[in-house]
C-alpha cells in the first residue's frame, strides 16, 4: 500500500473514532434497568369491604383493604395506590403496593408488616380487588362485601 493509501486509512480511522466518541451511549439490553422488583417475600390475610354505614359526617361508602406481607427487614413504609378498573359492572380494580425501604443500614430479618387502605369508594360495588407488587400479582380478593 502506498503512503497516500495509508494516510487515507489513518484519516478514516481518526474520523470514525471521533464520531464514535461523540455518539450518545446506548446501554445494551442487559444493562437497561428492569422494573423495580417486588421486595415482598410472602403475602397473606387479604380482605376488602365497602363500609356504607350512614351517619353524621359520612362521606359515602369507604373502600377498606387489609392484608399482611413479609418484608426482608423492619421499617419498610407500605402504601396501596389505586390503579385502573376494568369496564365490567361491578368492576375489578387493581391496586399497586409501593414499598419504600428505610434509610440507612437495617437488620435482614423477615418482618410481618400490615398493609391498610381506606379511601372513598370509586364504585358502588366491586367484583374483585387485585394487589400488584412490581410486575406480579400478590393477592386477588374475590369477595368484596358491603357492610351497613
Amino acid at each position: 500500500m502506498s503512503g497516500r493509501g495509508i494516510r487515507a486509512m489513518f484519516a478514516a480511522t481518526v474520523v470514525a473514532s471521533a464520531l464514535t466518541a461523540c455518539a450518545p451511549k446506548v446501554a445494551p439490553k442487559s444493562e437497561v434497568a428492569a422494573p423495580a422488583a417486588c421486595p415482598v417475600i410472602a403475602s397473606r390475610g387479604w380482605s376488602a369491604w365497602l363500609n356504607a354505614m350512614p351517619g353524621p359526617g359520612a362521606m359515602g361508602p369507604m373502600l377498606n383493604i387489609t392484608g399482611e406481607v413479609d418484608m426482608s427487614a423492619p421499617g419498610f413504609r407500605l402504601e396501596l395506590v389505586a390503579g385502573p378498573a376494568d369496564r365490567a359492572m361491578p368492576p375489578s380494580q387493581r391496586f399497586r403496593l409501593v414499598a419504600t425501604a428505610p434509610d440507612g443500614m437495617m437488620t435482614q430479618v423477615v418482618t410481618p408488616t400490615p398493609v391498610k387502605y381506606r379511601e372513598k369508594a370509586t364504585y358502588p360495588s366491586y367484583r374483585s380487588i387485585m394487589i400488584l407488587c412490581g410486575e406480579r400479582a400478590i393477592a386477588t380478593i374475590t369477595e368484596v362485601p358491603t357492610v351497613y
